[in-house]
C-alpha cells in the first residue's frame, strides 16, 4: 500500500494549512479582481475556489455513503469570508473522517455514482489521497492568477508547511 492512515491525515493537515495560506494571499484582492476572468481551469480565482470547495464537499458526502448529483449550492456571490466560514465544517469533517479510518478501511472499495450517472469504485485510500492532492493543483492555478493580477501568493510548498512546524 502506498499510504498509511497517518500519512493521509498529514496530507489533509497540510491541505488545511495550504488552503488557509492561499485564502490569506487573496485578502488584498478586490471583489472585481477575485471574479476577473484571467484563465485557468475555471477562469477566475472565485470560480476556482468554488470548484475546490465543491469537490471537497462532494467527496465528503461520497465517503459518508451518498452520491450527490451536483454541487451543494451556488457559490457565485461568495466572498472570501463566505468561503472561510463554509469550508471550516467541511475541513473538520474531513479531519474527523480520516482520523476514524484504519489500514483495513483504506483498502475497502468506495463506490458512488458520479454527476454523469456512472457508477465508479476506488479503494477508499485512493479516494482520500485524490482529495488531499486535488487542492494542490488548483492552489497552483490560483498562485498563477494572483501573479497575473500583480499580487504575490504566499508559498504553500509542502516544505514550507514542514518549516512552519506542520501545524494541524
Amino acid at each position: 500500500m502506498l499510504y498509511t492512515t497517518e500519512g493521509i491525515a498529514k496530507m489533509f493537515a497540510y491541505g488545511r494549512w495550504a488552503q488557509a495560506k492561499t485564502l490569506e494571499s487573496l485578502d488584498p484582492l478586490s471583489s472585481e479582481e477575485l471574479n476577473r476572468k484571467v484563465g485557468g481551469s475555471f477562469g477566475s480565482i472565485q470560480a476556482t475556489l468554488a470548484h475546490v470547495y465543491g469537490a471537497e464537499w462532494v467527496w465528503l458526502e461520497r465517503w459518508r455513503g451518498g452520491s450527490p448529483r451536483g454541487l451543494p449550492e451556488s457559490t457565485e456571490a461568495w466572498t472570501l469570508e463566505d468561503f472561510r466560514e463554509r469550508w471550516r465544517p467541511v475541513e473538520e469533517a474531513h479531519r474527523d473522517f480520516v482520523a476514524a479510518q484504519t489500514a483495513d478501511a483504506l483498502a475497502r472499495p468506495l463506490t458512488y455514482v458520479n454527476f454523469a450517472g456512472k457508477t465508479l469504485s476506488y479503494p477508499l485510500g485512493d479516494a482520500l489521497m485524490h482529495v488531499a492532492n486535488h487542492g494542490t493543483y488548483h492552489r497552483g492555478q490560483i498562485a498563477t492568477m494572483l501573479r497575473q493580477l500583480n499580487h504575490s501568493p504566499i508559498s504553500t510548498d509542502y516544505v514550507r508547511y514542514l518549516d512552519a512546524g506542520s501545524p494541524a
